[in-house]
């Protein structure tokens, strides 16, 4: 997954689980909410991150679009665009089970769909880049490049998406099952199936 269109993926994988489990909304507790909620940022953190930051340390400046020399961006910055793509998830979810909560769902539609188009417009936007695999000094003089398809970072986008699509399923089962009723303590003497007692004596 490109850097740049990550954050906007990721929210709207969010919102998409909210659309998926927005019935279930209508009528859940606080936390209720925030258990999905969990679910949505685990899989913002375990999947959906790594499956980004893959390609900034393994293909930094194809991620970055061919636009700098990913060598001379610091780890620290990449480090943070990782945990941006994990936290646009979880924020993705909120929002969207917020509309979901307030039966909107043209709203929760357009959540959704309004980055998932800024990602496609800016992947078309730099198609022709997007299909070189290389680095930013061989683009620039368009030398001992390569076709992504067929080459590692082909494979790579493959596994990655693969991975990407298993864990939203994962995901949406986990976030439609309603988690089960807290069911409280019984009383000890109710448990052991004894009369309580009055001054060491049975009353009766």
């Amino acid at each position: 997954m490109p850097a740049l269109v990550g954050p906007f993926v990721g929210f709207a994988i969010g919102v998409a689980l909210a659309w998926v489990c927005r019935v279930e909304a209508l009528r859940e507790d606080e936390a209720a909410f925030r258990a999905r909620l969990a679910v949505a940022a685990l899989f913002g953190a375990l999947v959906f991150a790594p499956a980004c930051g893959y390609f900034l340390v393994f293909a930094g400046d194809w991620s970055l679009f061919y636009l700098v020399d990913s060598r001379a961006v610091p780890s620290a910055a990449l480090l943070v665009l990782a945990v941006v793509d994990a936290a646009m998830v979880a924020l993705g979810f909120a929002a969207g089970h917020r509309a979901a909560r307030q039966r909107a769902d043209r709203a929760l539609v357009a959540l959704a769909a309004g980055p998932a188009v800024l990602a496609g417009v800016t992947l078309l936007s730099f198609f022709s880049r997007l299909r070189i695999d290389g680095t930013t000094h061989q683009v620039a003089s368009r030398f001992g490049t390569q076709p992504v398809a067929g080459s590692p970072l082909g494979w790579a986008l493959l596994w990655m998406g693969a991975m990407v699509a298993a864990g939203f399923v994962v995901a949406a089962r986990a976030v439609v099952e309603r988690p089960g009723p807290i069911t409280p303590a019984a009383p000890a003497d109710a448990a052991a199936g004894t009369a309580p007692t009055f001054l060491g004596r049975k009353r009766r």
